[in-house]
């Protein structure tokens, strides 16, 4: 009778063995495999983050070569001397027929296309910011669960290592003991 409790307890202790064997390996490697998804993650958000800042970076400045030409065409109207040579800077360029004929109408293009970017340009500038403040708000709520997810699976995996180390000391003590 004690030989076929002790064969049911080997047989158990087998069939638990490699019940466990599999899914142990397929959480390990599920968690490295999530691991390494996170690395990559992160290394791409970097380069996101980086590519963006460039591009910002790039955008400013642009902005304050603008905000200077800008600058150097109030000046000429205000009468003040350019700094390099007193010509215009760049190519000279060939005006169209129409505008040649009458640098007002050239003019006029001119100030109303610069009025258009302007609203553009701040459209623009609104909608990045949304943009911006949009995703980073679902960055900060998604991170958050994030955190609570991996303390969550801290303390289970606290629990499962617990479980693992008295299965361990009991199956060695049955079956050292039968």
């Amino acid at each position: 009778m004690e030989n076929a409790r002790s064969s049911l307890r080997r047989r158990n202790y087998e069939v638990m063995k490699n019940d466990l064997s599999v899914e142990l390996t397929n959480l390990t490697n599920d968690s490295r495999r999530l691991q390494n998804d996170l690395r990559s993650s992160n290394e791409d958000f970097f380069m996101m983050c980086k590519s963006m800042s460039d591009r910002q970076a790039d955008f400013l400045t642009r902005l304050m070569f603008l905000e200077e030409k800008n600058g150097e065409l109030i000046a000429m109207f205000d009468g003040k001397p350019k700094e390099v040579d007193g010509e215009a800077s760049g190519e000279n360029v060939i005006l169209p027929t129409a505008y040649a004929a009458s640098f007002n109408r050239f003019s006029s293009d001119a100030s109303y296309s610069l009025k258009d970017h302007a609203v553009l340009m701040e459209q623009e500038q609104k909608e990045m910011a949304w943009l911006f403040a949009s995703y980073n708000a679902i960055w900060i709520e998604n991170m958050k669960v994030f955190g609570e997810r991996a303390r969550a699976i801290s303390t289970v995996r606290t629990q499962l290592a617990a479980r693992l180390t008295k299965f361990n000391s009991c199956v060695h003590g049955a079956i050292k003991s039968d």
